[in-house]
């Protein structure tokens, strides 16, 4: 299916490209808006038919190609290439000789349904990424915007020491899994399991928050502006990242392992504080 999807990508460009070169470059093939007729003593390059019907007696040395029309391959027919035709019908009598695929789109009622329905999730989920990664680069905006000076320490941390988070993160998230995987197997511990997920959410959020000061740092003449400034700088600059395949799944990742890192030494400093406030 790739396959073809390919080949009609590249032979409706080859029909743009015939459209666009003058009539006199073509005399060794046909292109036509109307019935064709190649006979049995004629050998052509190429056949080329928008809106009418192409009947083939002779040779063809590469591809036929009808538009909006019916191919007829007579018995005595040759064609080293492929057929294509779309929106018809192709006809192969006894006999013929196709060297190559015979491709025919037809565009009946179901073949129209396909494509609205595939069209419309090509669309929907293009729409949902860009939903996202606008949500993506507002809220680490907010989250700075909110937070004042707050998140500055987190920063100025990082900013000495970014593998410590990472470090921290990675041996934090096995533990993490580890302890959801055990969570969900008991009905009781699955509200445990998503009030850990939410906790995961929003750490994640704080990191690319944090990471996002940190990016949006780097890039000059941003250090004369403001820190929600900075954060947008930084923000669509991974957002954008995250959308290319493979390293944005990398990058995702490495967000996480980051963020959960710093949940876990703030829940570590909290709990340190604890028994010194007591005392």
């Amino acid at each position: 299916m790739n396959i073809k999807h390919s080949m009609m990508i590249v032979v409706l460009l080859l029909v743009g490209l015939f459209i666009m070169i003058p009539t006199n470059a073509l005399a060794k093939g046909i292109f036509e808006h109307k019935d064709t007729i190649v006979p049995g003593n004629q050998t052509v390059d190429d056949v080329v038919v928008v809106g009418g019907d192409a009947t083939i007696w002779g040779t063809v040395n590469d591809s036929v190609i009808v538009l909006n029309g019916n191919a007829v391959i007579k018995e005595s027919a040759k064609i080293n290439g492929f057929v294509l035709v779309i929106g018809g019908n192709v006809q192969q009598e006894h006999g013929a000789v196709i060297t190559d695929e015979i491709i025919n789109v037809s565009l009946n009622n179901a073949t129209k349904n396909s494509l609205l329905i595939g069209g419309g999730l090509v669309v929907g989920t293009w729409l949902l990424q860009l939903a996202v990664s606008i949500v993506f680069v507002i809220l680490p905006v907010l989250t700075v915007f909110l937070s004042k000076q707050r998140i500055h320490s987190f920063v100025d941390r990082a900013r000495q020491s970014p593998g410590y988070f990472l470090y921290i993160g990675f041996f934090s998230s096995l533990i993490l899994v580890a302890i959801t995987v055990l969570l969900l197997l008991t009905i009781i511990g699955i509200p445990i399991a998503m009030f850990i997920f939410v906790l995961v959410v929003l750490a994640f959020l704080f990191g690319l928050s944090v990471l996002s000061m940190l990016v949006g740092e780097r890039i000059q003449g941003t250090f004369t502006r403001s820190n929600w400034r900075i954060s947008l700088t930084g923000s669509v600059l991974l957002v954008s990242l995250m959308n290319v395949p493979f390293i944005g799944e990398l990058l995702f990742l490495g967000v996480a392992v980051f963020s959960i890192g710093i949940m876990t030494l703030w829940i570590l400093e909290k709990l340190k504080r604890k028994p010194s406030a007591r005392s």
